[in-house]
């Protein structure tokens, strides 16, 4: 079994990070100077630093950075909304009635006679 991939703004210690697909593409980080924002959506070996207020104002700073290179197309409220939903547990599909039937057909079948 594998971790699930992280999706979304997590939390490790002090520092935030914005994950999407499978990758961080920004930090908001306190610091002893102020928050710092890097973000990681362009080139790899370029990261951009800017200073925020506050960590709340360096997490929207960065997803709506990230939102406007990542999903160009989506308007920018929606490619936020986007770029940090998390991913949904993956759940058993629902079963027709039909198949509701034969399960509990199954189970009355398998019952033993001495079973209550």
């Amino acid at each position: 079994m594998t971790a699930p991939r992280p999706q979304g703004w997590v939390q490790f210690g002090e520092s935030w990070c914005l994950w999407w697909n499978g990758r961080q593409i920004a930090s908001v980080q306190p610091g002893a100077d102020g928050i710092t924002v890097v973000l990681s959506c362009r080139k790899l070996w370029q990261d951009k630093r800017v200073s925020a207020a506050s960590v709340s104002q360096g997490k929207r700073y960065a997803e709506r950075w990230c939102a406007a290179r990542i999903l160009a197309g989506l308007p920018l409220r929606q490619a936020v909304q986007q770029l940090t939903a998390k991913e949904e547990e993956p759940t058993q599909p629902k079963r027709s009635a039909n198949e509701l039937q034969q399960a509990r057909r199954l189970r009355e079948a398998l019952k033993l006679p001495g079973d209550s």
